[in-house]
């Protein structure tokens, strides 16, 4: 490809972005916006060691400008912070053997992996309208229905056969990780708030779907790190607040109520299962309110207040994953494994297995068979 077309791609891509040449110039670490001026005039050659640069800044493929091929990411836990290595370290032992004991129910019953995402590229979440059009895309496509924070995980469980762990993170709220014995894997952690874990399983899902697409040694940088962060929690917003739905809730209350207050707020963030705060900026978003007015709303001590008083019931058991229980219940009932397997995997005493199993209501016993009529 020519200098000059390359110089072509370089300005549309920062363009794109909204950056001046001062700011692009600065992310991408040249010493003055003048050198980026005359990349972009096609006077100056890109050397092979600043194209990287320019795909992490720009959001932007390799391959896009050169017609190469991406590489994937690599086998690793991507964690929220870049900190504390050797405590995540630990964890990601743990977390890895539970993923052993989730594999060991699906092949004792002979489970085969589901359905896979999406294929999704760098360009593909350049600019806040892909990263919009990417959420609806992927709401359609997992039919998750007009409140998606309460059909996500068994959707993703079920149809998708993702890992879907909880554990007591101590630092951080989410992991997620592509496995390439044990597949897709989030871990959430035990101790947010119910609607704060939605919100983090739509934003681990993002990390899922851009998994080959997102380097990792980019990651390494602080700077696009933030800016992939920023994209998850975008996607998280529009996919669990979905635009038209947002819209009719807020529009009726004021069309009979006649004013829209704190306690509304609360009431329709309950209804879509996440954090006042996420739908503040939701409606900054769809233009309902001013950024600067989201941001004070959402720092305002009587709000907060009310949030505390209304959602107290929403606070219930430690939460669970349901299919690595129902797995291990029904390979229990089938024989398929040991009561000391069972208490193992779930992580309860052997003298604790019936009472576990009647507290979820699931029979221990398979009962009589039934013939199927061929279809």
């Amino acid at each position: 490809m020519s200098n000059t077309k390359i110089a072509y791609q370089l300005k549309v891509a920062r363009e794109s972005l909204g950056l001046t040449l001062i700011e692009a110039a600065k992310r991408l670490g040249f010493p003055n916006y003048q050198t980026l001026m005359k990349i972009e005039e096609g006077k100056r050659e890109v050397k092979a060691s600043e194209l990287s640069k320019f795909s992490r800044v720009y959001f932007c493929s390799i391959g896009k400008l050169l017609g190469e091929k991406e590489f994937s990411l690599g086998n690793v836990f991507l964690w929220r912070e870049l900190q504390q290595v050797m405590k995540k370290k630990k964890i990601e032992a743990e977390i890895l053997y539970r993923c052993e004991q989730y594999h060991l129910l699906e092949k004792c019953l002979n489970l085969k992996a589901k359905k896979g995402f999406i294929e999704v590229s760098i360009d593909d979440i350049s600019t806040n309208n892909d990263i919009s059009t990417l959420a609806e895309r992927v709401s359609e496509l997992l039919a998750l229905g007009s409140r998606p924070a309460f059909t996500l995980q068994k959707v993703l469980e079920q149809d998708y056969s993702v890992k879907i762990l909880f554990y007591p993170i101590p630092f951080g709220s989410a992991v997620s990780t592509v496995n390439p014995d044990y597949g897709t894997v989030i871990v959430i952690n035990t101790d947010e708030a119910p609607w704060r874990r939605n919100y983090d399983l739509a934003h681990e899902l993002f990390h899922l779907i851009t998994w080959k697409a997102v380097s990792l040694k980019d990651l390494e940088d602080q700077t696009y790190f933030v800016d992939i962060e920023k994209k998850a929690n975008r996607f998280a917003s529009i996919l669990l607040l979905p635009g038209k739905e947002v819209r009719k809730e807020i529009t009726e209350r004021i069309e009979t109520q006649k004013q829209f207050t704190y306690s509304d707020l609360v009431d329709i963030a309950m209804e879509f299962g996440v954090s006042a705060q996420a739908l503040l900026y939701r409606m900054a978003n769809l233009r309902f309110i001013k950024w600067e007015d989201a941001d004070n709303i959402a720092k305002d001590e009587e709000l907060a207040e009310i949030n505390k008083q209304k959602r107290k019931r929403e606070w219930g058991e430690t939460p669970e994953s349901e299919r690595l229980i129902f797995l291990a219940i029904r390979c229990l009932r089938k024989g398929l494994i040991s009561r000391g397997k069972f208490a193992e995997v779930i992580g309860i005493d052997r003298s604790e297995i019936d009472s576990y199993i009647e507290k979820k209501g699931l029979m221990e016993l398979e009962g009589n068979r039934i013939e199927i009529m061929a279809s």
